[in-house]
């Protein structure tokens, strides 16, 4: 790894100047259960919004508000238990909601999952789906309208414990989640981040005219909203201009709805690199890479590592490697794909069907070119994420080459970590593109073909060009964290609220003049 000057973080409890921080999210930083013996026992949660929005408590000490995922954590639920964690010295605290098994399906399995996620991720064959049914209205209505309003009546019970309150709302599961707190008080300043793309109007327009109205409203509760891009955030002020009517300031990035101004603005999330160096040296992540070295010492280690997704183009990145063994035969028993995937939502249908697909392509190109000593794709859907961390130390191409993305932090993760100058290909609609784009090989995720040529250029580039990008990248990804992502939105709450507060001093002392 390159000797980078050492990035001082900032101050957030400066910033902050004791200020409560709430976190509202779908799933929770935490799974609870309980052991033979009937102890409660803990596992961190998986998924790059946890890892970012943990760091978020651990700096501020918040309260984080989830939905209670299991029958036990259905019972604390009930029981309105409050769990420090850690339990020896509690960093934050998490309270759940239960959210009955009747909403919560719809909720999740119907409106955000597919519904919401394949409008945002530009993954709907429109030709075929989807069919906005009288199902889909109610999944809506006594879904994911039911659900946002608990979690947010969850969140507004909770800011009246607290002075001058932050209410920090956490992505696509609860675009609706302000507007019903804002209902209950006017105490807590909403910011609304959503992880994930925001499509453009024409796309937006899937939803049926009364859901995006909702949508749309909902969000515009809120006092700030965040999104991972400058394109995404002009994306929303433009929906909210053509689908909502609302005047927009492009000039101040704003939207005017219902006498407020809300502000919009782009906060490109980053990785937590001190928990991922803690990992890359811990004993699993050692294993593995011992492993990984010995097994495939004489090849090329082509690497991805996704969640089995529609929108990470798992597919079309096979398709890729098939035709570069086409085009280049001689790279036969010389390259080896390492496709370390995780099981997604295989309680909705498209993914089941989905991650057959993969199964099967993966299938096709390895009978097609494998040898007696050789099978060209290694495929694994199974959480292991040590093998994974190891992978990515070990990669001399890593593919990112998702639909589309709203930042994808392993193309972030994998550059800080790698030790083999590994060169990274990224799809120019990941929303991390906008930060590395000039120090990968950029590709368009449909272009199969420029993709295979991307692999084949990436294998055979230069070691003074490796090790150029690979720095770039390191750089890059060494001048931002989890912690000034957090900062830069806190800093602009703070700088929004003094505009409100002189804007609403103005307003008294002329209403005073008046009488």
């Amino acid at each position: 790894m390159q000797n980078h000057k050492k990035q001082k973080e900032p101050n957030l409890k400066k910033l902050l100047s004791g200020r409560s921080v709430i976190l509202i999210s779908n799933r929770g930083p935490v799974e609870f259960k309980r052991d033979e013996f009937g102890n409660l026992i803990t596992k961190r949660g998986g998924g790059g919004l946890v890892t970012a929005m943990t760091a978020i408590s651990e700096e501020t000490r918040a309260t984080w508000i989830s939905a209670a995922m299991t029958d036990v954590e259905q019972a604390m639920a009930r029981d309105d238990v409050v769990v420090g964690f850690p339990e020896d010295n509690p960093l934050y605290h998490i309270k759940l909601v239960d959210i009955p098994k009747s909403v919560y399906k719809p909720y999740y399995n119907v409106i955000s999952n597919p519904l919401l996620w394949f409008i945002h991720h530009y993954i709907w064959n429109l030709s075929r789906a989807p069919d906005i049914t009288a199902e889909t209205h109610r999944a809506w209505r006594e879904g994911y309208v039911v659900a946002n309003k608990l979690l947010a009546d969850a969140a507004a019970e909770e800011s009246l414990l607290h002075i001058n309150p932050i209410i920090m709302i956490q992505d696509y599961h609860l675009f609706l989640a302000a507007k019903y707190i804002r209902q209950q008080t006017d105490r807590a300043f909403l910011f609304h981040f959503t992880h994930i793309p925001w499509p453009e109007p024409d796309y937006m327009s899937i939803l049926p005219y009364e859901m995006r109205t909702e949508l749309l409203a909902g969000m515009l509760a809120n006092d700030l909203l965040g999104f991972q891009t400058r394109h995404y955030a002009n994306n929303f002020l433009l929906c909210c201009e053509s689908l909502l009517g609302c005047v927009v300031n492009w000039k101040r990035k704003s939207a005017l709805w219902q006498g407020r101004e809300v502000y919009v603005r782009s906060y490109p999330i980053s990785i937590d690199r001190a928990g991922l160096q803690k990992i890359s040296v811990s004993s699993d992540v050692l294993k593995h890479e011992t492993k990984l070295k010995k097994d495939y010492k004489d090849q090329a280690l082509i690497v991805r590592t996704d969640r089995c997704d529609p929108s990470k183009n798992i597919i079309r990145g096979f398709l890729a490697f098939d035709i570069l063994l086409q085009k280049h035969p001689e790279l036969k028993e010389k390259v080896k794909f390492l496709a370390l995937l995780y099981p997604t939502r295989e309680n909705i249908k498209l993914y089941k069907d989905y991650r057959l697909e993969v199964e099967s392509t993966v299938q096709k190109i390895n009978d097609r070119h494998k040898t007696d000593s050789w099978t060209p794709i290694y495929l694994r859907i199974k959480d292991n994420y040590p093998e994974s961390v190891a992978a990515l130390k070990c990669y001399d191409v890593l593919l990112v080459n998702p639909i589309f993305d709203g930042m994808n932090l392993v193309s972030k993760e994998g550059p800080f970590i790698n030790k083999r100058n590994g060169v990274l290909i990224l799809s120019e609609n990941a929303g991390a593109f906008s930060e590395l784009g000039n120090s990968c090989l950029s590709i368009n995720p449909f272009d199969v073909d420029e993709t295979a040529e991307a692999i084949y250029k990436a294998i055979n580039m230069p070691a003074y060009e490796k090790q150029a990008r690979s720095a770039s990248l390191k750089e890059i990804v060494e001048k931002n964290s989890s912690v000034k992502w957090l900062y830069y939105q806190l800093k602009d709450i703070v700088t929004i609220e003094k505009k409100k507060s002189a804007v609403k001093a103005v307003k008294e002392v002329a209403e005073t003049v008046e009488r």
